[in-house]
């Protein structure tokens, strides 16, 4: 069965007036367990990750004109938040399964795309 990666881009605009408790981030976490949970029973869940909080690397360039610098930053309107992998039959399959992602409900955007097996590639 083919997989697909389902890429959450995170916004990172929190809307004025609105107060991060503890609780309301103990209830978003558990949505997300929630959603795994289903996925994983359902059969379709591979893998999942989140990506760590703070900067990571950007690489630019090739050779002695290669650049690395940090980031993405808070600054950042949108940054990568974390990956799902699953399996599903085709991407009407695999968008139906995202589209219940718990990151849209927090005003992210989630992308589906299929991953090619390279497994066997010997090159």
């Amino acid at each position: 069965m083919p997989q697909f990666m389902l890429i959450s881009q995170d916004s990172m605009e929190i809307p004025e007036g609105f107060e991060i408790t503890p609780e309301i981030i103990q209830g978003i976490i558990q949505k997300y367990n929630d959603w795994a949970e289903g996925l994983q029973k359902s059969g379709h869940l591979v893998s999942l990750n989140k990506l760590r909080e703070g900067p990571g690397k950007n690489i630019v360039g090739v050779g002695a004109s290669q650049v690395v610098t940090d980031g993405p930053y808070a600054e950042t309107k949108e940054i990568i938040g974390g990956y799902w992998i699953i399996t599903a039959a085709n991407y009407d399959e695999a968008v139906k399964l995202a589209s219940t992602c718990p990151s849209l409900e927090f005003g992210s955007r989630v992308e589906v795309r299929e991953v090619e097996d390279l497994s066997s590639y010997s090159g």
